[in-house]
């Protein structure tokens, strides 16, 4: 025990960015069941939602190819000021609706501001911890998203989803995320360069990692996207379906439990363990989901395979660059991940008009199928080039 006490022991500075990263995810939960019930409540059609949700993904997108530059000039402290109050302050505006497009416009600035506070916390940890324990701390780390993000909903329970105080609570966790890293401003602040990782280097250093994180977060955002969605679509109220995001990430101690294995097992294993059981979880859902107790387990479930993905597929990337060059390969990561999410949202919005709430777990499906397919493929290729080399 005391041995696992001290494994979990980190820095003052690696504390608070724990801390920070917990308050805000905790701000993310609540937008997650508040968004989609504010464009529910006016009668914003389901395909139409997300589409909507699509232009966060876009910011994310374009905030990729202006972080490091941005970072690099402004310094992290500045960069990230901007950006929370900023995202504090549409989040207030948001429950004011007017119209789908302005709403849309809000949306894909959040997606950018997003983007740049989570990357930076992101690459500045991974910066301040060793090889030997990356593992560990990016356990943790997921833990505390996932932690943050399961409190979410349930604070909305409590608030309910159409109450003006589940906005400003969710803008008050997004600033006190920006004051827990005052104290390191300056003092801890990393160098960053300037340069970009492109798609082809990430791919060619490597595929497997490339089309985990790809897939990972095709299956990720629909979660949180769709969840509430598909929740309603069959027959539950909005805090009800929620819930089903909180039985997502109370999930949240196996990431921990992921960053310890690590330190034995292989992590494509675990990765490649991780897809095959969402699909094995949504295919429950599918022919089960009239049984609410089901859908908690599954999503449950559903929960711990994603921890094996992502704690695995973070700690391979971050191994592979420089720490100088670590915002620019998170960047160039999220990016991977972003367009992962963009095309499950746009597929599952599609197959959501034809099959109406199945068109949700079977979008799931694909997106673990093409994966695995794609590892069948790649592990022929290897073996064949193995054989040649003999």
């Amino acid at each position: 025990m005391q041995k696992v006490l001290k494994e979990l022991s980190f820095p003052r500075e690696v504390n608070l960015l724990f801390l920070s990263i917990f308050l805000f995810a905790i701000a993310n939960g609540i937008n997650m069941v508040t968004f989609p019930a504010l464009l529910n409540k006016n009668n914003v059609e389901s395909s139409h939602i997300g589409f909507a949700f699509t232009f966060d993904i876009a910011g994310n997108i374009i905030m990729s190819f202006l972080l490091s530059r941005i970072v690099a000039k402004l310094t992290i402290g500045k960069g990230f000021k901007i950006a929370s109050f900023s995202y504090a302050s549409i989040i207030l505006i948001s429950y004011f609706y007017q119209n789908l497009f302005l709403w849309i416009f809000l949306v894909f600035l959040m997606g950018n501001l997003w983007f740049m506070q989570v990357i930076t916390r992101q690459s500045w940890l991974n910066i301040l911890v060793n090889n030997e324990r990356r593992g560990i701390a990016i356990g943790i780390l997921s833990t505390a998203v996932s932690i943050g993000i399961a409190l979410g909903p349930l604070i909305v329970k409590i608030l309910g989803s159409s109450n003006y105080f589940s906005f400003v609570t969710s803008a008050i966790f997004v600033i006190g995320s920006y004051f827990c890293l005052k104290p390191l401003f300056n003092n801890s602040e990393p160098k960053i360069t300037s340069e970009r990782i492109s798609f082809l280097q990430f791919f060619r250093n490597n595929p497997r990692a490339f089309l985990a994180r790809f897939f990972v977060d095709f299956q990720i955002y629909l979660c949180f996207s769709f969840t509430v969605i598909f929740g309603i679509g069959i027959g539950l109220k909005s805090e009800i379906a929620g819930l089903l995001i909180s039985a997502y990430m109370t999930s949240a101690f196996f990431d921990l439990w992921v960053g310890f294995a690590l330190k034995k097992w292989d992590p494509y294993k675990l990765i490649n363990c991780g897809f095959l059981g969402s699909l094995i979880c949504f295919i429950g859902i599918i022919f089960f989901k009239q049984y609410y107790i089901f859908l908690l387990i599954s999503y449950f479930f559903f929960g711990i395979t994603i921890a094996m993905i992502y704690v695995s597929v973070f700690k391979v990337i971050n191994e592979d660059y420089s720490k100088e060059k670590l915002v620019a390969a998170n960047a160039t990561f999220q990016l991977i991940g972003s367009c992962g999410a963009l095309s499950g949202t746009l597929l599952c919005g599609f197959l959501v008009k034809i099959f109406n709430a199945s068109g949700f777990p079977i979008t799931i499906i694909l997106g673990c199928v093409c994966y695995l397919s794609f590892l069948v493929f790649y592990e022929k290729k290897i073996s064949k080039n193995k054989q040649l080399s003999y």
